[in-house]
């Protein structure tokens, strides 16, 4: 059952429906918030919009990162579960 929850991201208020609990959402809101931080440090930009754009491109990157660590580890963890069943058959 879908909630509503209030979240402020880079001082904007939000509200959003989401199947996940109160603590799931709230992480994401201080992660999102965080890293929009992060951009504000590290560049010129001073538009919202740009802002929380160039977040979205780094936390982008970082899935995309994620998930290709992730399927080199599945199909490593694949090939050791292989060579352990030769080993055993």
């Amino acid at each position: 059952m879908k909630k509503a929850a209030e979240l402020k991201i880079n001082g904007h208020r939000l509200i959003v429906k989401s199947e996940e609990g109160e603590e799931y959402i709230k992480a994401v809101e201080e992660y999102l918030n965080k890293k929009i931080e992060e951009v504000k440090e590290k560049t010129k930009a001073v538009s919202t919009l740009d802002l929380t754009l160039l977040a979205a491109l780094n936390i982008t990157g970082e899935v995309i990162k994620t998930k290709e660590i992730l399927e080199r580890l599945g199909k490593k963890s694949e090939e050791l579960a292989e060579l352990i069943d030769e080993r055993l058959g």
